[in-house]
């Protein structure tokens, strides 16, 4: 059973004479002193994929948690999933968990940490634990199917961890750490023991841009970052798929907006794998959209409008639908293909297949308002009478677009903000259009299978059907008037 815990600590570097503080930060603090040998042994690709994305997998013995660990980011904190099985080889839970991550490449041992611990619990009067104070003296043991360590890596050093407990707050955690620097201290720059025996990051350097190129390359970056956050939390069976799919949007945006910078095979080889991501992921996240607007607009509706048990028929048939659009979400994303798309992405983060204009000294600004110009083409054409609705959730497309676009150009603030602000109401009016076109169909399929059957009264689905139909005409109205 895999046990999960929210970690937060703080790590300090200290030197061999360091004396540690006087802990008690309140008069009814207790502090409880014990000694212990640890041996970690830590895990990764051969190509440093754990370690890039700040992730350590361990197997540990000594201690109260003998096992395996993994810790993952999360905002400031880390956290931390504790398996007590005590096989050599990674547990099949945290490898599959992981797969994504190392794009199917195997996990082996890197390093392995033999620790010296002296452990400071303090307690609260009560008995709770507000934290732990360990004082850490480590020593490297190379692991043999390893990389060779280079030659400025530490062979030993000690550090002072402060971990917050059940029963401690941010203030304990801020006075402990100011205790400790008062007395010599320093904040330590490793965010984990196996980063600071074998470096922060992978074994590829990434290129450094300047100009539109370092912007751009910042902006991609952040949506590398997201996707890969989405994969480890929908295999934790967390719902990411809407950051997952903003984040594959926002790129695809970046690819067409800013096409001049790419090279023109690599970012359409890359836009057709990600469209068939975004696909697996919307055939969930569509269904959620339609269900969740279904139910609410059905709660809305006066008692004697609804006829039948229609919310009981929502929630079969969309229960249904979803579970299998998860399913095949799952297989795809452990797919050769799939597993091929991180490393593409991978590819992308190390060496971008940037153009000569990327780095010509060209301004952001000019790709903004080719953005703007292409968006407001679709939304006129769209608005023309008889007009296709497609063309309409197209006009979507092309102005989310050129909000990516003004939102990667320039800094935040100001009239950017207003800008934004103003684009956000509009594909928020275009979104409501194109979910009321999404439901009516549902609702015209459902209304179908009914007559079917001749086992359900169909009046409540022409109620619904008139609802999305009067959406339709009121917001292609405002679309008329503000934009026509």
């Amino acid at each position: 059973m895999v046990k999960e815990y929210l970690e937060r600590e703080d790590k300090y570097d200290v030197g061999a004479e360091f004396v540690l503080p006087d802990l008690g930060v309140d008069s009814t603090d207790r502090v409880e002193t014990t000694t212990m040998q640890l041996k970690a042994t830590y895990y990764d690709t051969s190509e440093g994929d754990l370690r890039r994305h700040r992730i350590t997998l361990r197997r540990r013995t000594g201690g109260s948690d003998d096992g395996w660990h993994l810790k993952l980011p999360a905002g400031p904190a880390r956290t931390e999933l504790q398996l007590p099985a005590q096989s050599r080889a990674v547990p099949r839970e945290l490898s599959t968990l992981l797969l994504g991550v190392r794009q199917g490449r195997k996990l082996v041992p890197v390093v392995t940490l033999e620790t010296t611990r002296v452990s400071h619990v303090l307690q609260a009067a009560d008995g709770g634990v507000r934290a732990e104070i360990a004082d850490d003296t480590v020593r490297v043991v190379p692991a043999p199917s390893a990389p060779d360590l280079e030659a400025s890596a530490p062979t030993g050093w000690r550090e002072v961890e402060v971990e917050l407990g059940p029963a401690g707050d941010s203030d304990l955690l801020e006075a402990l750490g100011r205790r400790l620097i008062e007395a010599g201290a320093e904040a330590s720059a490793s965010v984990s023991k196996s980063t600071r025996a074998l470096g922060e990051t992978g074994s590829v350097a990434r290129p450094s841009f300047s100009g539109l190129a370092a912007s751009v390359d910042d902006y991609l970056v952040k949506q590398y970052d997201a996707i890969v956050a989405g994969d480890l939390a929908l295999r934790r069976d967390i719902n990411a798929i809407h950051s997952t799919r903003v984040a594959i949007r926002r790129l695809r945006s970046t690819l067409r907006s800013f096409a001049a910078l790419f090279e023109p095979e690599d970012a359409d080889h890359l836009q057709s794998e990600l469209s068939w991501y975004a696909d697996q992921l919307g055939a969930v996240r569509d269904l959620d959209v339609t269900r969740s607007r279904l139910n609410a607009r059905l709660s809305e509706l006066p008692r004697e409008l609804v006829v039948g048990d229609i919310s009981q028929r929502f929630e079969s048939d969309f229960t249904e639908a979803r579970e299998a659009a998860y399913r095949r979400l799952r297989r795809a994303m452990s797919s050769k293909r799939y597993l091929a798309v991180l490393t593409l992405l991978d590819q992308w983060r190390q060496d971008p297949p940037y153009t000569a204009a990327a780095t010509s000294g060209e301004e952001a600004t000019t790709f903004v308002s080719s953005a703007e110009k292409a968006m407001l083409k679709r939304l006129t054409r769209a608005l023309q009478p008889g007009a296709d609705v497609e063309l309409l959730h197209r006009a979507r497309r092309a102005e989310k677009r050129y909000r990516y676009a003004h939102e990667l150009a320039e800094p935040a603030g100001g009239k950017k903000d207003a800008i934004l602000a103003e684009a956000k109401a509009l594909q928020d009016l275009l979104g409501e259009f194109q979910d009321s076109v999404t439901s009516d169909d549902v609702l015209r399929r459902l209304a179908a299978s009914a007559r079917a059957t001749g086992r359900e009264d169909r009046f409540t689905y022409g109620v619904l059907i008139g609802q999305d139909l009067e959406t339709q005409r009121r917001i292609r109205m405002q679309l008329e008037r503000e934009y026509g």
